[in-house]
């Protein structure tokens, strides 16, 4: 009977620290795999907001395309305006060396 109690405590203890130690492993799985999961989904965001930005960055370039034109127009239409503004200024300077003959009350 002496022998039998602390082989039985043994067991007992054996049995205990097993299944502390199963469920210390159970719950670090069960961490890990949501870890695991949270980094799966957050890279999945990274990626899918690189593929936006490469989007924005091809659209922004091809604004840039069709602002450079923009730009090509606008300079030509300034160039005419320049010539339109002179032929006016020319036109005024000439109306007022004939309205300079022209008597006044």
């Amino acid at each position: 009977m002496l022998l039998w109690l602390p082989l039985a405590f043994l067991i007992v203890a054996l049995l205990g620290s097993l299944g502390w130690a199963a469920l210390g492993g159970w719950r670090l799985w069960l961490a890990f795999r949501g870890v695991s999961d949270r980094l799966v989904e957050a890279t999945g965001r990274v990626v899918e907001a690189g593929l936006k930005a490469e989007e924005r960055a091809t659209s922004l370039s091809a604004n840039g395309e069709r602002l450079a034109g923009a730009v090509e127009h606008l300079q030509a239409s300034l160039e005419r305006l320049a010539v339109i503004r002179a032929a006016v200024a020319e036109s005024a300077s000439a109306f007022g060396s004939l309205r300079s003959n022209v008597p006044r009350k």
